[in-house]
């Protein structure tokens, strides 16, 4: 083996790690904001908060949103990631509050609708980090699903 190839191969090693970090602090930081959201969620929820004006609420949403992408170099960019997330999941609260008002199963859709969400979540994560495959091509197919969704 040649010196070149040596070098390749050390360099396809780093990629990899540097990879593999970038995905671990990826899911630790969407782990962390879940979590955040859920607590506000509660949070809202506990304190049988009204909906929000839907004025405010656009307001919150998207101005959160370019505050974030605004900050996103430097260390507030991490808040204001938090309060956006957390915003989420206090305007959640009253639609909790909604579902287990109006249906005697309410608590039980809520929570099969977390776990599913959850379950399928960490099943597809799993899936694609072990089988190392590029799920690239799905794009298009992705972005169609959504649409027939939303517009369907």
């Amino acid at each position: 083996m040649n010196r070149d190839n040596i070098t390749l191969l050390n360099q396809g090693r780093a990629s990899a790690l540097a990879t593999n970090k970038v995905l671990r602090n990826t899911y630790l930081l969407l782990g962390l904001t879940f979590m955040f959201s859920g607590m506000m969620a509660y949070i809202s929820y506990a304190m049988r908060m009204p909906p929000l004006n839907i004025l405010v609420m656009i307001v919150g949403v998207y101005g959160l949103m370019f505050l974030t992408q605004a900050l996103k170099d430097s260390p507030w960019g991490l808040v204001s990631c938090f309060a956006f997330t957390g915003f989420l999941g206090f305007t959640l609260g009253p639609i909790l509050n909604l579902y287990i008002a109006n249906f005697s199963n309410g608590h039980q859709l809520i929570a099969t609708a977390l776990g599913g969400t959850g379950i399928i979540f960490f099943a597809l994560s799993g899936y694609a980090l072990t089988t190392q495959k590029d799920f690239s091509f799905l794009s298009g197919f992705l972005f169609i699903g959504i649409m027939v969704a939303f517009l369907g």
